[in-house]
């Protein structure tokens, strides 16, 4: 048996596949770790994280934990924290939402030093401006993401490890080399020493401890696998025929990935809207990677429910009112466009929502919802290059908002052209986890 572990934006997952990689138990649980803080800022506890994945580990079949042979691990990819050599955190996790960088044109001048695509959110970014404003630890210290810190806290591990497909996320990273750009770091005023060493995909992290081994139930020393990035680690789990197949991932944010060779003539560009990210195999992830996915789906119902609370209504549960959205949202026409920039977009922060094509009486909720979860995936659409659409025969989708929102397929295949085929699997990033692992458990067993 093998253990996959996903800390997610929002909750905690984590399963347990066969050696064929069947899954024979799944739990997840909300971590509930947000932290109250600035209206630009988005931070997180990440002692509340790893007590969570204890409870949830917990609740896995005790029989199945006994027999776990390896564990893998992965977790939201370009946030960043900071932690001592005892393995206790001296920041809190900021996350892949946070926008104190877009501040001042503070990331326009990290783009203009480096001409790296950074973003607000990705680690290396939000390293830069603590150090800025002078918000580093005094003590020694090392940078890593919470999937990379957690497996430092496993293994007891004082310096973490990081492989391509996280550090690919936190920004100034040779593709081609696959090592951090060191002249990018030096005209960030970053020291390579406060960062993880890159290590390859698949790579041992170190055995588990036997204090932790003890409270899970699992055998002690265990090999623990190098943390996947969550994009690549849900991929892994869902594509069947990757050549053939974009993935389609709505989450809090989307994401639509297509697999392609460093060969390709994508390995050679920059885009705007989309970036190439590393993938096990040594080949490339080309992803569009959009802000408003989910979250945007969520705020038409929560928008819904504060209206009538302003109107003396008790709005009814929110399940409930996603059900009325797709059933309402499927009898209707595509009226009205809606632009759904509710939080801009990472390549133009000044992009902001609308809706067109108004007019006296269409103006519906049918209307606007449907137009909603359109938008969603025309934005998605319309970030990706068009070569990179092309013989491409199906849509390989996951995330619970699809899964739960028949209104939201729909709309992807209407966008797309293609027809829609739902992952089989529960947690897919967390199985995506737990298949690293199994491959590094047969790479060290054949060598």
């Amino acid at each position: 048996m093998f253990l996959g572990i996903d800390i997610g934006t929002t909750s905690v997952s984590a399963v347990i596949l066969d050696q064929r990689k069947r899954c024979r138990a799944a739990a997840s649980q909300p971590h509930r770790a947000d932290i109250a803080t600035a209206a630009d800022r988005s931070e997180q506890n990440p002692d509340k994280m790893c007590k969570t994945m204890d409870r949830v580990i917990g609740a896995l079949a005790s029989e199945l934990r006994s027999r776990v042979k390896a564990i893998g691990v992965t977790g939201q990819m370009h946030g960043l924290l900071l932690f001592d050599r005892q393995g206790q955190p001296l920041t809190p996790l900021i996350t892949w939402q946070d926008r104190r960088c877009l501040k001042d044109n503070f990331i326009l001048s990290l783009q203009h030093k480096t001409g790296y695509p950074l973003d607000s959110g990705y680690g290396l970014a939000t390293l830069a401006w603590l150090n800025a404003n002078q918000q580093l630890p005094r003590e020694n210290f090392s940078a890593a993401t919470i999937a990379d810190y957690l497996i430092a806290r496993l293994t007891g591990n004082t310096k973490p490890v990081i492989d391509a497909t996280n550090a690919a996320g936190w920004g100034c990273f040779d593709l081609e080399q696959l090592r951090w750009d060191d002249a990018a770091l030096r005209r960030l005023d970053i020291q390579s020493a406060w960062l993880p060493a890159i290590v390859p995909c698949g790579t041992l992290a170190g055995g588990l401890l036997a204090k932790k081994a003890l409270q899970w139930r699992v055998p002690a020393g265990i090999p623990i696998s190098v943390a996947l990035g969550d994009n690549q680690a849900s991929l892994l789990a869902t594509l069947n025929r990757p050549e053939e197949e974009l993935a389609l991932t709505l989450g809090t944010g989307a994401q639509i990935s297509a697999l392609t060779q460093p060969e390709q003539k994508w390995a050679k560009q920059k885009g705007k809207t989309w970036e190439l990210r590393p993938y096990p195999g040594d080949r490339l992830l080309l992803t569009a990677a959009a802000l408003n996915g989910g979250s945007a789906w969520a705020w038409l119902a929560d928008t819904l429910a504060g209206w009538m609370k302003e109107m003396g209504v008790q709005p009814p549960a929110r399940e409930v009112i996603f059900r009325r959205l797709n059933r309402l949202g499927l009898a209707a026409d595509d009226a009205l466009t809606f632009e759904p920039y509710l939080r801009g977009e990472r390549w133009d922060t000044g992009l902001r929502a609308a809706v067109h094509g108004v007019c006296w009486d269409n103006f519906h909720l049918g209307e606007l919802s449907r137009s909603l979860a359109k938008g969603i995936f025309t934005n998605l659409h319309d970030m990706l290059p068009e070569e990179i659409m092309r013989n491409r025969k199906r849509l390989m989708a996951s995330g619970n908002a699809l899964r739960r929102n028949p209104l939201l397929r729909k709309m992807a295949e209407q966008v797309f052209q293609l027809p829609l085929v739902m992952s089989q699997q529960q947690e897919e990033a967390a199985c995506g986890a737990a298949r690293n692992a199994i491959d590094m458990f047969e790479n060290m067993r054949r060598s």
